[in-house]
């Protein structure tokens, strides 16, 4: 006989019917911004992400919420990672430059806890990756920060499929980049 757990009684009930954020572009927000360094010892920002504004507003807070409410194994589901030197200085730079031009106010002063609370357009894309039990699954990835001006009126990127005549190349968490 199965045991009835403590939490039967309070917990929600998952039925498969979730909502799902939609390829393209949204009003974000910075909830979280540290200086990290990559697996091969990069300097590298990593900020954690949100959306702002209208139908999907605190679209991944929402998940957390409820990841929490059923585990104490929750992780935030959305976060952005940039390369700060070398090759990926100009990158930097840009990124930089379009979370400015969403805050007329904001100066950047090399402290990335300043990036908290601040805005900028995100471009989100749907992507394939290889779930646990071995089949494709899909999941929508910020891939690109932007300027708010123009972000919700942008053509959705297409879909990243996974090539299936090669070995399953598709990250399927943040723990599997491979930098």
């Amino acid at each position: 006989m199965i045991k009835k757990p403590a939490n039967w009684d309070s917990v929600e009930a998952i039925t498969g019917n979730y909502k799902k954020l939609p390829a393209g572009g949204y009003i974000c927000k910075i909830t979280h911004a540290e200086g990290v360094q990559s697996k091969t010892g990069k300097p590298m920002l990593k900020i954690a992400v949100d959306i702002a504004s209208g139908e999907y507003e605190d679209f991944f807070l929402q998940q957390y919420m409820n990841d929490k409410a059923r585990s104490d194994e929750a992780k935030w589901r959305c976060y952005y990672y940039q390369l700060t030197d070398g090759d990926s200085t100009g990158r930097f730079k840009g990124m930089i430059e379009n979370i400015k031009a969403s805050n007329p106010d904001y100066v950047w002063n090399w402290d990335e806890k300043t990036l908290v609370h601040k805005i900028f357009g995100g471009v989100f894309r749907e992507e394939e990756y290889i779930n646990r039990n071995g089949g494709i699954s899909t999941s929508t990835k910020l891939i690109a920060v932007r300027p708010v001006e123009g972000i919700q009126d942008i053509e959705p990127p297409a879909k990243k499929e996974i090539n299936s005549s090669s070995p399953a190349n598709s990250f399927g968490t943040v723990e599997d980049i491979p930098f």
